[in-house]
């Protein structure tokens, strides 16, 4: 089993990895049509002839306009991940698009109480403020330190940590996209990093996707109808399309973090996985992996303990979907832990073409 470390800790920038380019399916043309009703020439008569010609009884062909595609619409509430698409996830389910959207000119580090709508934002943002929104817009900055994140909770760094945001922070509907930079810069970064909540993004071209780190001891973190793709690697970078490095609940046992109805596909050629869970930051616990579809390379759904740190008691994954891809579809490294997935329920291959996408089960790991 290759088991790959995907977190390094560097001058106090809490550094991941990334993912490569793997092209999304485009939707097929549509062909604009035009239809033409005619009604031939009367056949000419054994009659004597006129002395004037008969007007035409031909109608004029009638042209339709070019047929336009439906236009695109979010997923349904409720949709698994392997019903996401480009088209009906971030910018795109709205009919909008980055390079539309005005210049959002406030600064990096929004106040308490900030609203990003509509915008697009071309510089990484600090939302440790916390009690932050952004919704319709585009993050794609195009300037950024080497391994730095797109999006982050945290606060001023130290020697070995950060201090975390203490209000919530939601970022829905929006596109966050690292492709203005290249992979030299982002392929350590991750588009996201911190806790938080994320519904319904489009998040491409990055080295990692969301990843749930440092992610302090009181809030609950949700990822919910994302679609991760197109990431990229340089070098020996490993990459995650998600990942979570701590979640303790010793000072808020009731806190949770969700992956509900997420596509995730991480594609590069240095892949730990499509979610790998490690903790390496501290213990976790509290999680559940729910309607999601994992795909690419490396392990899809790793599990691992490890650095002093466990996973607890209340781990679950349920209805996922694996591309089987790569090293398979899930793993667990105990390492001193003696339990694995509390549970671990109706987990299949992806096959599209079947039922509710269900292929061969995927065996407990």
């Amino acid at each position: 089993m290759r088991l790959r470390l995907a977190v390094l800790l560097t001058g106090g920038v809490i550094v991941l990895a990334a993912c490569s380019p793997t092209e999304a399916a485009q939707p097929a043309p549509v062909a604009e049509s035009s239809s033409a009703t005619s009604t031939s020439a009367p056949s000419s008569s054994s009659a004597a002839p006129s002395s004037s010609a008969a007007p035409s009884s031909a109608t004029k062909p009638a042209t339709n306009g070019p047929v336009k595609p439906p236009a695109n619409s979010p997923a349904p509430s409720g949709s698994p991940g392997w019903k996401l698409t480009q088209g009906n996830t971030g910018l795109a389910a709205h009919g909008l698009n980055c390079d539309a959207l005005p210049l959002y000119t406030g600064p990096g580090a929004p106040a308490a109480g900030t609203v990003i709508s509509g915008k697009r934002v071309e510089q990484a943002l600090t939302l440790f403020a916390g009690n932050i929104t952004i919704e319709k817009s585009c993050v794609r900055p195009t300037r950024l330190g080497e391994t730095a994140p797109l999006i982050t909770t945290n606060g001023p760094c130290g020697s070995n940590s950060c201090q975390v945001t203490g209000a919530p922070v939601t970022i829905r509907d929006s596109n966050i996209d690292g492709s203005a930079l290249p992979a030299k810069t982002i392929a350590g970064s991750c588009a996201f990093l911190g806790v938080g909540t994320l519904q319904r993004n489009y998040i491409s071209g990055m080295g990692s996707g969301i990843c749930f780190y440092n992610t302090g001891s009181s809030l609950s973190g949700l990822a919910e109808g994302n679609y991760v793709r197109g990431l990229r690697s340089d070098g020996e970078s490993h990459n995650d399309g998600a990942t979570v490095r701590d979640f303790p609940l010793d000072k808020n046992a009731g806190r949770t973090l969700t992956f509900r109805n997420n596509r995730i596909d991480c594609s590069t050629g240095n892949d730990t996985g499509a979610l790998f869970i490690q903790t390496y930051g501290g213990d976790i616990d509290n999680v559940t992996v729910e309607g999601n579809l994992l795909e690419g390379g490396g392990y899809q759904l790793g599990l691992e303990s490890g650095f002093d740190n466990l996973y607890g008691r209340n781990m679950k994954s349920i209805n996922n979907r694996f591309s089987g891809t790569g090293w398979g579809a899930a793993y667990v490294s105990q390492k001193g832990a003696s339990h694995k997935w509390a549970v671990w329920q109706d987990n299949f291959l992806h096959d599209a073409g079947a039922p509710d996408a269900k292929g061969k089960p995927a065996g407990t790991p």
